[in-house]
């Protein structure tokens, strides 16, 4: 009898092993190494599609892998997901094939339908997805996202296998290659569908050379995802990321040596020592920062009143180079045979001119105005009420929320002026130009003119030239109306260990995608030196 039992116990323990044998093989293990970054205390998003700043952007580099990727110098448009991709004659069909050893952190596979759902749920009008206006150059995608068309047939995604996805777009686009690359075009595993809040779990499925080991409020370690296709070019075990409300204590961490990378946005530079100051690696950005007017209602919504208050803030001080390494007065930043637009610039007179064209002489009438502004923020804000009180009567208040809040009470619209920095997430101006049309969810000033959509829409029907000239004119049509206000292109100044770190370029966008970091001595990733252009061979499985 005891053999009997103990053979039968035996054939239990085969047929639960057989039934659940993943659960030993999913137990990660603590990551030994560890990448460590130092971020200003803030909220992040984990669900790519709703997420929106920089270093959101940045973490989910780790996390997500679209159809296609960054080259971390070039930024160029790599094979990430989809090993390789065909494009019709007429630039019209786009078909991407899904590496078969595509998989999430769970073991199951990355399927051609998981994009078809996740694109979808971007187009969705109940969303609110903020990059979806980026994909209306796919057929029905426009209608499909305003509501106008609830038939997701409709939309010109379609996987044509499990393996194989289709995009049919409207028209020819240039740029569709590098819209794929933003991250917020990740697949999203299917048990997430219809869940709320699914991103705030302590762990998550996702598809990239990283998952979540471990999360609480004040740090979150990352574990490499041994189902991760290119798992083996994975040089670090993991990353810690640690968040600091004090920039002076992550200088402190930084001085003995425990941050390998931060940014001088979330660290005290006056609190670095010699040592880390010689860290600092600057580099100009493909970026603008910019005041801008919510237009929406009156007497906001008037391009004379916003014009006119406009010439009388202090430009040549907000832009002079004592505040600002490259002032501007342009919202696209230079790229080569793109026309030269005008810009404002002070002018007390024909500001004063233009109040009193729009039924405000001398301000008179106006109501309060409210900028919002961010607690020990307010440097932009002082130089301009004490600029428009000078001369007007008009009584100009503050809207202070704490930093970690702002990018939440922008979305509110209960101020009149705003300051904001826009980073273009590609080389394009539709990068800084769409986003302002009339239907975009990126519409932060709620600027409504059927002029300037058509000038956009325009834009996208033609090349070359041609369509540099049509984005330009929409781009004056902008500034000219005094709906963005540019102050200056920035650079970015990140502090790294790069004596001991590898794998992190400095780029235009300030993206570095964590995939590619290794502590130097180790073999370079070979897809760092691997060819921009479309892969012609399929990776093993």
């Amino acid at each position: 009898m005891r053999i009997l039992r103990n053979i039968l116990v035996l054939i239990f323990i085969l047929l639960i092993s057989d039934i659940f044998p993943a659960v030993a093989e999913t137990e990660e293990k603590e990551p030994e190494t560890l990448f460590v970054m130092g971020i200003g205390e803030q909220e992040l998003s984990f669900n790519p599609v709703l997420a929106h700043t920089s270093m959101e952007i940045q973490v989910l580099t780790a996390l997500y892998e679209g159809l296609l990727t960054y080259h971390p110098f070039t930024l160029e448009p790599v094979p990430g997901t989809a090993y390789k991709w065909i494009i019709s004659e007429n630039k019209l069909k786009y078909n991407f094939f899904i590496r078969d050893n595509a998989c999430y952190s769970n073991g199951e596979q990355v399927e051609a339908f998981h994009f078809v759902d996740t694109f979808l749920y971007n187009l969705d009008p109940k969303v609110d997805a903020g990059y979806s206006v980026y994909l209306d150059v796919i057929k029905g995608a426009k209608d499909f996202r305003e509501g106008k068309n609830t038939d997701p047939s409709s939309v010109g995604i379609r996987a044509v296998s499990e393996k194989e996805l289709e995009f049919t777009l409207n028209k020819p686009a240039s740029h569709f290659l590098k819209i794929l690359c933003l991250l917020n075009f990740a697949p999203i595993h299917p048990s997430y569908k219809n869940k709320k809040d699914w991103d705030k779990a302590e762990s998550l499925i996702t598809n990239g050379p990283f998952s979540i080991y471990s999360r609480t409020a004040k740090e979150i370690v990352l574990s490499k995802n041994k189902y991760y296709w290119d798992t083996d070019q994975v040089k670090i075990d993991g990353i810690k990321l640690m968040f600091f409300d004090d920039p002076e204590l992550l200088a402190k961490e930084v001085n003995i040596g425990k941050i390998h990378w931060t940014s001088l946005n979330y660290c005290s530079y006056q609190d670095l020592d010699a040592a880390s100051r010689e860290k600092i690696i600057p580099n100009s950005m493909f970026a603008t920062s910019f005041l801008f007017f919510v237009c929406n209602e009156k007497p906001w919504d008037n391009p004379k009143v916003r014009k006119g208050l406009a010439l009388l803030m202090p430009w040549k001080e907000l832009r002079s180079q004592e505040y600002s390494l490259y002032p501007t007065n342009r919202l696209v930043p230079e790229i080569p045979k793109y026309p030269e637009v005008k810009g404002i610039s002070q002018s007390t007179e024909e500001g004063l001119k233009l109040l009193e064209e729009a039924g405000y002489p001398k301000g008179k009438g106006l109501p309060p105005l409210v900028i919002l502004v961010t607690k020990n923020g307010t440097f932009y804000a002082d130089k301009i009420k004490e600029s428009w009180e000078k001369v007007l009567s008009l009584e100009v208040k503050y809207k202070e929320v704490e930093s970690r809040e702002y990018f939440s009470a922008l979305r509110e619209h209960d101020y009149t002026v705003s300051s904001y920095t826009w980073i273009g997430d590609f080389a394009d101006p539709l990068a800084f130009l769409q986003m302002w049309t009339s239907e975009s969810n990126l519409n932060e000033a709620l600027y409504f003119n059927k002029d300037y959509d058509s000038l956009i829409e325009e834009s996208l029907s033609v090349i070359g030239l041609d369509r540099y000239k049509k984005l330009a004119a929409a781009e004056e049509l902008l500034l000219q109306q005094a709906t963005i206000m540019p102050i200056d292109h920035i650079a970015a100044f990140n502090v790294l260990e790069f004596d001991i770190i590898g794998g992190w370029f400095p780029n235009p966008l300030d993206i570095h995608p964590l995939k590619y970091i290794e502590f130097r001595g180790s073999k370079m990733n070979k897809w760092i030196a691997r060819d921009n252009g479309e892969s012609k061979e399929k990776p093993t499985s």
